[in-house]
């Protein structure tokens, strides 16, 4: 099982969890989908996948960049309780099914989030709101504000429209 840290600078890093490499596959390829740059050479992001896999199994960490998130992957911390001789006597299973430990999946929900995340992240760095969807040239054109704000008291300009 792996833990699967999501970073991007204009998002708060996210965390989901992949029990094994198709899931961690999947995950890649909503990446690059989220971003709007769908993956193009199949071959190759299964390569790298395959090689940000074995980065993690064999140092206990890889990372690989996909477009402007950087994509890094860990051994999934092990629960407490399930390890060792003692946890097996005292009627727990030898090995964690990671039921004592909630992990996120990256589902098609995760992935919209992420997508939406990212948009409003992209408005904001351009002038606009992302909270409320409007480009930096849809603000009022009394006060120059978004939605967010009221605008009793906005004074909206006459003339031509």
């Amino acid at each position: 099982m792996y833990d699967v840290i999501i970073e991007h600078p204009a998002i708060d890093d996210r965390t989901y969890s992949a029990d094994g490499p198709g899931q961690l596959r999947d995950i890649v390829w909503g990446i690059a989908r989220a971003q709007g740059k769908p993956v193009t050479d199949d071959l190759k992001m299964i390569t790298e996948v395959g090689a940000l896999r074995s980065a993690c199994d064999i140092t206990g960490e890889g990372v690989l960049k996909v477009h402007d998130i950087t994509v890094t992957v860990r051994d999934a911390e092990p629960c407490e309780g399930h390890q060792g001789e003692g946890g097996v006597l005292l009627g727990g299973p030898e090995f964690c099914d990671g039921s004592c430990k909630p992990r996120t999946p990256f589902r098609k929900p995760q992935l919209v989030d992420l997508a939406c995340a990212l948009d409003d992240a992209e408005l904001d760095a351009t002038g606009g709101c992302g909270r409320c969807g409007l480009e930096v040239g849809q603000m009022c054109a009394g006060c120059g504000k978004c939605n967010c704000h009221t605008h009793e008291t906005c004074v909206r300009p006459t003339g031509e429209a």
